[in-house]
């Protein structure tokens, strides 16, 4: 199950980095990027200001860490991981759109109507831009994250 989540994970990588990062085929065409593991599992994560969402956070402790693993012209690609909390992000959607891969813990994100959605680890969504929803977060929650960058 575990050699499954790690194919998974570096096929949905591979797939993001073919298709939203351009390339060029002249002799000075940029290298592939490799992600560094380490902090795919959650090593030498800086950390994020406790106050930066105190305007959305809902329930639970921001404890908030991440490591950004390519940033480009268009796409930036970050582990974010967090303690249990919950965020409403009514006031503040989100302003990129993000393809998210959970790594650990929970995900559960309430749409302004009600409606839930489970996210576990394996699973993999994309959250447009303009998500006005709850973002709530359980466990030792830890995501892959690719952002559009404006």
């Amino acid at each position: 199950m575990q050699n499954s989540r790690v194919f998974n994970l570096k096929f949905i990588c591979l797939v993001c980095f073919y298709f939203f990062v351009p390339f060029t085929f002249a002799a000075d065409s940029p290298a592939p990027v490799r992600l560094d593991q380490d902090k795919i599992a959650g090593l030498d994560l800086t950390a994020i200001p406790p106050d930066a969402y105190i305007d959305i956070l809902e329930a639970g402790e921001l404890n908030m860490r991440v490591a950004t693993l390519f940033e480009g012209a268009e796409l930036r690609v970050s582990i974010f991981e967090s303690t249990p909390a919950k965020t409403n992000h009514r006031t503040r959607p989100t302003d990129v759109d993000e393809f998210v891969y959970v790594l650990s813990g929970k995900l559960i994100l309430t749409e302004p109507n009600g409606t839930s959605h489970e996210y576990l680890p394996g699973d993999s969504l994309v959250l447009p831009i303009g998500y006005r929803g709850t973002w709530e977060m359980q466990g030792n929650y830890r995501e892959l994250v690719v952002l559009m960058q404006k």
